[in-house]
């Protein structure tokens, strides 16, 4: 899994419940406009959609700034859409938006960012954007708008708390100089009426910084009688059986096992015929040129034969080029046809290798073959921090040694529960998933271990065929009603 660090938007509808319940078929149809607008948006400034759910979109963005430009340039035309519109009617998207570590899993993200980006999103006002800390100094003086400050926000899984911004637009912040203007008007005139009149709004603000109260399903939704809300519809799947492999990945070059140089017994000599070429097969006794003598009389040729049975590796023979026992050898023969990658491997992963462990190599141009790891050395290098293994390989067809290639070795294998690596998401107390049951979602702590594709190992915290929410576990509430909808395994992430 690829970790980076992202600017992470996220964004979703305010009163979504409410606008559903009063007119389905128009929601749906502002929405997907809207969401149209939204990923246009995005891309302009440079960023991507990674993920949607229901009303709920992610995006994330390579720079703070242009997050920020991304978001206020929605707000500002989703706000134009809406002036035509009776207040009941608006549909405005509330906007999170930070900078965090993130994990890339099939095109997805997940982790703190993710997390954070959406609690922040949850304090946002209707049609308004509230940014954390990091993003409020990464964009200060770079993006022509104000900032309140909200101070340390307590957000719900998040272990610390997170200090908050909210963006004032031009004719908020006009607003509040006038309503200034007008107190410090009127204050030497009736100080004594301000106590009353601003103590109870003041109170209602705590109140809502506080929270949504526990019997609102949205902080949108107006007060009054109790909102039915509409089961949001989810993709959903069992937890099944899988084997993960513990793989270990390295490089390095392919060479003989054991390599047998051929060289004539006497002095004097010459290469008449070249009987053999590089990567033939020979056998034991097999001639490989004939060698005559280079001054004197004619004497009969003398055969060079293999002295082993193999492949040939080397060739430097050529046609009348003499050759002596001193000199370099004319043939290399690779013993019993054995080849083996010979690997560095870091220090961190030379522990976990053994002898005798299986392995897979793929040299350069040549399709994959079986393997085993034959030695490992006993320490590492001081300079590089590696040490070195010798992998045989059972079936290497014909590659040439000095060809770079490829090896997985199998450290270890095991069976057991498996569910999409995107269902995963890490809280205050851990990793945690969300188990269905009953149409209802409950937090679940989970033990996470090997890893296979998009998919993860769960040692402990679910059973097999238990049913957890797919993907898009951020934008979800401890307890809240879902339409399951089934997913088959490997479609988790699409």
């Amino acid at each position: 899994m690829k970790r980076t660090i992202a600017a992470i938007l996220a964004a979703d509808v305010a009163g979504y419940s409410r606008l559903i319940a009063q007119d389905e078929e128009d929601t749906l149809r502002r929405l997907a406009d809207h969401t149209a607008l939204y990923r246009g948006q995005v891309s302009e400034f440079g960023g991507r959609v990674f993920n949607t759910a229901g009303d709920a979109i992610l995006a994330e963005f390579p720079s703070a700034v242009e997050a920020l430009r991304a978001a206020i340039a929605i707000q500002r035309e989703l706000g134009r859409r809406n002036d035509a519109l009776p207040p009941e009617r608006r549909l405005a998207f509330r906007m999170g938006l930070t900078i965090g570590d993130v994990v890339a899993v099939e095109g997805d993200l997940l982790g703190d960012g993710v997390n954070v980006a959406a609690r922040l999103e949850g304090i946002a006002e209707p049609g308004g954007i509230c940014l954390s800390a990091s993003v409020h100094e990464a964009v200060s003086n770079k993006v022509p708008v104000q900032f309140r400050d909200i101070g340390p926000q307590r957000l719900k899984n998040i272990p610390r708390p997170v200090h908050a911004y909210r963006v004032v637009w031009p004719q908020e912040a006009a607003a509040a100089g006038s309503v200034r203007d007008r107190l410090r008007r009127s204050a030497p005139a009736r100080r004594w009426l301000l106590v009353p009149a601003l103590a109870v709004p003041a109170a209602l603000a705590l109140a809502l910084r506080a929270g949504p109260l526990p019997w609102r399903d949205d902080p949108a939704d107006p007060p009054g009688d109790p909102v039915v809300t509409e089961a949001l519809p989810v993709s959903v799947i069992a937890a099944r059986h899988l084997c993960f492999k513990d793989e270990v990945r390295l490089g390095g070059v392919v060479v003989p096992r054991r390599e047998i140089e051929v060289r004539p017994e006497g002095e004097g000599l010459r290469v008449l015929t070249v009987a053999v070429e590089p990567l033939a097969r020979v056998a034991a006794g097999q001639v490989l040129a004939t060698l005559g003598r280079l001054h004197g009389p004619e004497q009969p040729p003398v055969t060079l034969r293999a002295p082993a049975s193999g492949v040939v590796g080397r060739v430097s023979a050529t046609p009348g080029a003499p050759v002596t026992a001193a000199g370099p050898a004319p043939f290399q023969i690779v013993a019993q046809g054995e080849f083996e990658l010979a690997a560095e491997v870091p220090l961190s992963d030379l522990g976990r290798i053994a002898a005798g462990q299986p392995a897979t190599v793929t040299p350069l141009g040549l399709p994959e073959s079986r393997g085993r790891v034959r030695t490992v050395s006993a320490s590492a290098e001081g300079a590089s921090q590696s040490g070195r293994v010798r992998i045989q390989m059972a079936e290497a067809g014909e590659p040439r040694q000095g060809t770079f290639a490829r090896a997985v070795v199998t450290v270890e294998e095991r069976c057991g529960t498996a569910i999409p690596a995107s269902a995963v998401m890490i809280g205050e107390e851990g990793r945690f998933v969300y188990r269905v049951e009953d149409g209802r979602i409950e937090p679940r702590l989970v033990t996470i271990g090997l890893s296979a594709g998009g998919d993860v190992e769960v040692r402990g915290g679910l059973e097999r065929n238990d049913v957890v929410v797919a993907r898009a576990g951020a934008f979800l509430r401890e307890g809240a009603a879902i339409r399951p909808i089934r997913v088959e395994a490997g479609r988790a992430a699409d």
